[in-house]
């Protein structure tokens, strides 16, 4: 008895490698394997790595919730560190200006006359600004006369002139100074 060995090849190997859509089921079979083997390593890659991840991500925000804690419970400190650098600002602006507060209180107690009393005095820089009442129409010419002699005051402007009747005449001013010299 011979040996019935029967095949039936649906695909024909000898007529499909030579036609494009053979080269391309021939590619996918012995290339295509490969490409899922490697994609199925990636995809189980990934989710291996996702417990780790989500591992670093918990611990991370535990971190900041603990740094965020710190930082809520040293602001008052932080609060009054800035508050005493902006202080500190102020008093070396003071000192290194080249017009002393000082200098410009000597100025002003010799150009005030009897009857003027001053009622701000804000110096910032080289710009002076002040608030004053004088008692009568002679003490405020007076003090006009006097600003207006003063060569460490320029560009003075007046403003703002009220007369009160108990008071007197309040008025406010600005200058510009230039430079204080004490005697």
């Amino acid at each position: 008895m011979p040996a019935n060995n029967t095949s039936i090849n649906l695909l024909g190997e000898s007529e499909m490698e030579h036609t494009p859509v053979g080269r391309i089921v021939g590619w996918a079979i012995t290339y295509g394997r490969y490409i899922m083997i490697g994609t199925e390593i990636v995809v189980l890659l990934a989710f291996i790595s996702r417990f780790s991840l989500d591992r670093k991500l918990t611990d991370l925000k535990d971190e900041i919730t603990q740094k965020q804690a710190i930082i809520e419970a040293n602001s008052s400190f932080e609060n009054d560190v800035r508050t005493l650098q902006n202080k500190l600002a102020m008093v070396k602006t003071l000192t290194a200006s080249p017009v002393s507060s000082l200098d410009i209180l000597t100025l002003f107690e010799t150009l005030l006359p009897s009857g003027v009393y001053l009622q701000s005095f804000d110096l910032s820089k080289d710009l002076l600004t002040v608030q004053a009442t004088a008692g009568s129409t002679y003490a405020f010419s007076q003090f006009i006369a006097n600003l207006q002699a003063a060569k460490s005051l320029t560009a003075i402007d007046i403003g703002d002139i009220k007369r009160d009747p108990i008071l007197g005449i309040q008025f406010s001013f600005t200058a510009h100074v230039v430079g204080v010299q004490t005697k």
